[in-house]
């Protein structure tokens, strides 16, 4: 079940029943690791509705966006005035331009050798410039920062524009404690429904949120959760992982 958009969620029955279009599943468990952007939108029916402490703390939390853009370079040529520091910032000229490349992380401080990558943050009142223009504008926009910066700023080798917040399927970056929540907003996101629903992500991860490792440890956790209430993994036939 790889690449397939689910519709509807149905926990009403001993099994878990999950639709898409073109076809249905069933499992014993379900870990859910949809986005909190995509819960707050109800595109997927959950039989029956979620409770009420489940949805309260997902209409009280936060989803924000924060987009990247990633440019890889032949040389370092900021390392003339940063002088080894792995990142710099970046006042903007006017309010106008306000989180739009405030500042740049160098991703490459262990290496010796290039390509090098340069990372910058789109924010705030910029990301609508960053969802209404192509990425090349947004590359060339960056690049032309760099060069009022920088002596010798050489074309990028490639480049990379993040649109979390256009993706369908994310349409955020991160969670948050929004005002109203709190981190005991994160235990309840975590928190699984009648055994037969699980919940990962790292808008679940109350020690680590707004980071990958705090959604992969969140999955980690639901996994082990899952086998230490005595449900056994299913040996399936021909997996070298199930006879390890």
């Amino acid at each position: 079940m790889i690449s397939l958009q689910v519709t509807r969620i149905d926990y009403s029955g001993d099994k878990v029943l999950v639709k898409t279009p073109s076809d249905e599943y069933i499992a014993d468990k379900v870990i859910v690791t949809l986005p909190l952007a995509v819960l707050k939108s109800d595109e997927i029916v959950f039989k029956p509705p979620l409770p009420d402490w489940k949805q309260h703390c997902i209409n009280r939390m936060g989803a924000g966006c924060i987009e990247k853009i990633a440019m890889k370079f032949p040389t370092k040529f900021w390392q003339s005035k940063i002088k080894g520091a792995d990142f710099f910032g970046h006042v903007p000229i006017s309010e106008e331009h306000r989180g739009l490349f405030a500042i740049f992380y160098d991703m490459n401080t262990e290496v010796k050798e290039g390509p090098y990558v340069l990372m910058s943050i789109i924010t705030g009142d910029a990301l609508e410039f960053r969802y209404n223009t192509s990425n090349s504008n947004v590359m060339m926009s960056c690049l032309h920062l760099l060069r009022n910066m920088f002596d010798d700023v050489p074309e990028p080798l490639d480049y990379w524009v993040t649109s979390w917040g256009k993706d369908h399927f994310s349409r955020m970056s991160y969670s948050y404690m929004a005002l109203g929540s709190s981190g005991k907003d994160y235990d309840h996101m975590a928190a699984d429904i009648e055994e037969k629903l699980f919940f990962a992500g790292e808008a679940t991860n109350r020690r680590f949120p707004q980071t990958v490792t705090g959604a992969y440890l969140s999955g980690i956790r639901e996994a082990c959760k899952i086998v230490e209430r005595g449900y056994s993994i299913p040996d399936f036939e021909g997996s070298d992982a199930a006879k390890s």
